[in-house]
């Protein structure tokens, strides 16, 4: 089953180090908080995971609409 970075916007700072990360350019700013704006391209390397200083994403299975 195919994983994407889910945000808990409670934690998370705005700091944008994920959005940096991203090696295909699938995460980007809305305001102060990142999104997954590209989920089809989304590699699932986990950079933004482990990068992030607040452990504010986490990887989560895609669930079927």
């Amino acid at each position: 089953m195919r994983e994407l970075p889910v945000l808990n916007p409670t934690r998370c700072t705005g700091c944008g180090e994920c959005v940096s990360i991203c090696p295909v350019d699938c995460l980007a700013m809305s305001g102060k908080i990142p999104w997954l704006s590209k989920p089809d391209v989304c590699v699932a390397c986990t950079a933004c995971v482990a990068i992030c200083p607040t452990e504010a994403i986490v990887m989560r299975p895609l669930r079927p609409a």
